[in-house]
């Protein structure tokens, strides 16, 4: 069983138009409305491929009933806290080239209680459920403290040592994960947010990459850590061996969600015990799958399997 947690969960806006012009008026040609979340987003990825999955999160307002309703349909099983204040909204807007503009509220303060309320729920699941892995997701509420998820996992190591934990955040919250003797098996940055880590400037150079997380005392020690470079493809760092994943060029209808379907095809084949290889495959198919479909954190099984079929792993070498 996988559990995945979001405690900033969103209604998401999808626009598409031809052409992003600021500061006049721009008709969009198309409207998409859905549930947003990375830890909803990777439930739903991780219950399309089989797998036994809880969403845990906070929801609030029209909003958190929106969130209710639609993922009433979906295969996973929805455990989510409802509070008065109202769930946030985020916008995306992608033009013809899939150029992005993201405009994302910071969504509500959440109550003590509430945070306590979650930790007691997991550590609930995590007395009475077969749980293999936890998925940290997202962004915080204005003011939960920045080391939450440094408190979760030492709680969650606490309760059951062998649950495995990857967390999927940045900023301060990842950096203080980090900082802590407490860290997660896995990280997922993108090429942006890895470069932050390492305080170098982006690249998608695997081999620089590479050669800044062996020399980072705290990057070094985690298990698996799996950086998305957009069209280049991927890099993972999977105990002590770094590999180069790449697939063929498709035609991306949204890549937003993409990150969060990888990070459900991951948590998928770890529930399923998979080897190392399999396991980058999942994700690295799951992420290339819903950038197919319109629907943010969504894939399509047929894609997934013709993805999964033409990704390509290559080991760094020295």
């Amino acid at each position: 069983m996988i559990i995945t947690l979001t405690m900033n969960p969103s209604v998401d806006y999808l626009y598409k138009l031809s052409t992003l012009s600021p500061g006049n008026l721009n008709r969009v040609e198309l409207v998409s409305k859905m549930v947003g979340g990375k830890g909803i987003n990777a439930a739903r990825v991780s219950s399309i491929l089989g797998t036994d999955t809880i969403a845990m999160g906070v929801i609030g307002g029209q909003n958190g009933q929106y969130i209710e309703n639609e993922t009433s349909i979906d295969k996973f099983t929805p455990k989510f806290i409802k509070v008065k204040n109202e769930t946030r909204n985020c916008y995306v807007i992608l033009d013809k080239n899939n150029n992005k503009t993201e405009i994302n509220e910071y969504g509500y303060p959440i109550e003590t209680k509430t945070i306590s309320l979650i930790t007691n729920n997991i550590r609930e699941i995590l007395s009475n459920e077969k749980v293999s892995i936890i998925s940290l997701n997202g962004s915080l509420p204005t003011n939960c403290p920045s080391d939450f998820y440094n408190r979760l996992i030492k709680d969650i190591r606490s309760i059951n040592k062998d649950v495995k934990v990857l967390l999927d955040t940045s900023g301060d919250a990842l950096k203080t994960c980090l900082n802590s003797k407490y860290l997660p098996n896995i990280i997922k940055p993108n090429e942006v947010e890895i470069a932050n880590l390492l305080g170098i400037s982006v690249t998608t150079d695997v081999k620089i990459l590479k050669a800044k997380i062996e020399k980072n005392d705290l990057l070094s020690k985690i298990p698996i850590i799996f950086v998305s470079l957009g069209s280049q493809g991927s890099l993972v760092k999977y105990n002590h061996s770094f590999y180069k994943i790449t697939f063929p060029k498709i035609n991306a209808v949204n890549t937003q969600g993409s990150g969060d379907s990888t990070v459900g095809g991951l948590l998928s084949a770890i529930d399923m015990q998979k080897d190392e290889k399999e396991i980058i495959k999942y994700g690295s198919a799951a992420g290339t799958a819903n950038a197919l479909n319109i629907k943010t954190g969504f894939i399509d099984i047929e894609d997934f399997k013709n993805s999964y079929d033409n990704v390509e792993i290559s080991m760094i070498g020295e």
